[in-house]
């Protein structure tokens, strides 16, 4: 009988549920905290019969198998190198039970094992002087096993195989005392007799802290303790005496930590002999120190150009932004994979963000719900998030003429009549209050931009929105062949401009309760609701 398991840092995870988890949070079966390239949720292995299957949940970073990108699913074969988010390394390997057990160190005592493996192979004696593998002291066959379950008989010793006999004996029994001695050592020294157990319940996985806030325990067991040692990626912050275990963490004190990564706040019991006792799983936190101020004007009032007024509001953190980053890739057909995590590529977005709280997009976007699902979605099968967000992040769904680009997608009314985008409505303007020729224009239009240049890809279209089809084909050209990481793919200016606009505006759209816009609600509940009539 044979284990799967899986080796990685040090530890080693048997692979003995149909399902294991693999990610950075420590709810995973196989957890890897302290690294920010691994995705919360990162991958699964499947246990099918007596095969295992490695399946990439979405990752932002990626998994490998023997340097491999694996896109959906891959079946692991013992020896299979196993590679998270591009950098945290483990081996998947099968073995036998008993081996598993002894990894384990299943029933056995620190320093026993080389005495048994010591007798086993020399033929020695083990710790109570029986006679290894069936042979005598001095290594000739025994009579032990003579008989199947009859009594042992031997002629006498010689007086110096005896003498032999007895030298070797008190050597192993002198061996067998100072193990014995060491092992007793080990286990009085290894750690603490107090079997207190404690949980982080304040703050919660997944909070960002821009405040001081109170870490509250949840101690059982708790009357050996007399102290906790609050740690952050392994770094003390603070001390909690015992009985309440309360202590206070304020951002400001750790500035260093406001970098858009996740970090591990975990807890360490101090005994009363002074003894620490580290606990298991910690509470993922991001940090934010910035101080974001916004004009705050009288709800409904409009500035003198007639646009809706920005609201009040927080800025969520970086870790926030890479969230709903994911989440709005996701809305996508096509099952996109993309790196979206590059740190500056979130700094902007972030920044970027400002420019679309503004409350009531919700309800402007309500009046062209219908024109823009039939236009993009029914007539060009192109995805209905496409056509709202794309008029979002260009026009805030305010179709007045700017220059010369008008309408909800801000296109020239010259380039859409030169390559017929408006034939099917030849004789309105991109500016009429209905929008439906600017509907069925841009729609055309997108598809041309998805389909003919980017082979379907939505967000390389928003990043090209504007260029007619040839230079959008002549960037492309320009282009490495592996797309996946964005802001890295992406480096000339107008592009990039196009690129963290459509996120931040679909982001603020689809999370206005993150940004203070309590009135608005996801444009998402747009075009899903059209989409299921």
């Amino acid at each position: 009988m044979s284990d799967a398991v899986i080796q990685f840092g040090g530890r080693e995870v048997v692979i003995d549920r149909d399902v294991t988890t693999i990610g950075r949070v420590s709810e995973n079966d196989v957890s890897f905290p302290d690294d920010s390239n691994v995705s919360r949720y990162h991958a699964e292995i499947e246990r099918r019969g007596g095969d295992h299957w490695l399946i990439d949940l979405k990752s932002s970073n990626g998994t490998t198998v023997n340097g491999e990108r694996v896109t959906g699913e891959r079946r692991l074969i013992p020896g299979d190198k196993l590679v998270f988010g591009g950098s945290s390394e483990a081996d998947f390997l099968e073995k036998s039970e008993g081996e598993a057990e002894a990894d384990q160190g299943a029933g056995t005592a620190p320093g026993m094992e080389g005495a048994e493996a010591g007798a086993a192979s020399t033929g020695l004696p083990a710790a109570g002087g029986v006679p290894a593998s069936g042979l005598n002291a001095m290594g000739s066959p025994s009579a032990v096993s003579s008989a199947a379950g009859a009594p042992a008989i031997a002629g006498p010793p010689s007086a110096s195989s005896s003498g032999s006999t007895i030298l070797i004996a008190g050597i192993v029994v002198g061996l067998a005392v100072v193990c014995a001695v060491a092992a007793g050592a080990f286990y009085l020294t290894r750690g603490s007799a107090c079997a207190a157990k404690a949980q982080i319940i304040k703050p919660e996985t997944g909070d960002t802290i821009s405040s001081p806030v109170e870490v509250e325990l949840d101690a059982r067991d708790a009357g050996c303790v007399q102290s906790a040692i609050f740690t952050i990626d392994g770094q003390q912050v603070a001390t909690a005496e015992a009985p309440l275990f309360t202590a206070s963490l304020d951002p400001k004190d750790f500035p260093e930590l406001a970098d858009g990564a996740d970090h591990a706040l975990q807890v360490v019991l101090v005994d009363n002999k002074g003894t620490q006792i580290p606990q298991p799983g910690s509470v993922i936190l991001a940090f934010e120190t910035r101080v974001v101020t916004k004009p705050s004007p009288t709800p409904g009032t409009t500035t003198a150009n007639n646009t809706p007024s920005k609201q009040s509001g927080k800025t969520p953190s970086l870790v926030q932004i890479n969230d709903m980053a994911q989440k709005l890739i996701k809305q996508f057909s096509g099952n996109l994979a993309y790196n979206v995590s590059n740190k500056q590529f979130l700094q902007e977005i972030q920044k970027r963000t400002s420019d679309y709280v503004q409350e009531g997009y919700s309800q402007r976007a309500a009046a062209y719900r219908e024109i823009i699902t039939v236009a993009f979605f029914r007539e060009q099968n192109v995805d209905a998030p496409l056509g709202f967000i794309l008029a979002m992040s260009r026009s805030k769904f305010m179709p007045a003429k700017q220059g010369d680009k008008e309408g909800l997608w801000q296109l020239p009314a010259a380039f859409i009549n030169e390559n017929k985008y408006n034939g099917q409505c030849p004789n309105e303007s991109l500016s009429d209050p209905a929008q439906n020729c600017a509907a069925r224009s841009a729609a055309l239009y997108t598809k041309a931009l998805m389909f003919s240049v980017f082979d379907g890809d939505p967000i390389y279209t928003a990043a090209a929105f504007g260029k007619s089809p040839q230079d959008a084909g002549a960037w492309k050209a320009t282009l490495p062949q592996n797309r996946s990481d964005l802001w890295n793919t992406i480096r000339t200016p107008d592009e990039r401009d196009q690129l963290v606009r459509f996120f931040a505006a679909g982001i603020v759209t689809e999370n206005p309760q993150a940004f203070g816009l309590a009135k608005d609600r996801p444009l998402s509940e747009l075009y899903r609701v059209t989409l299921q009539q």
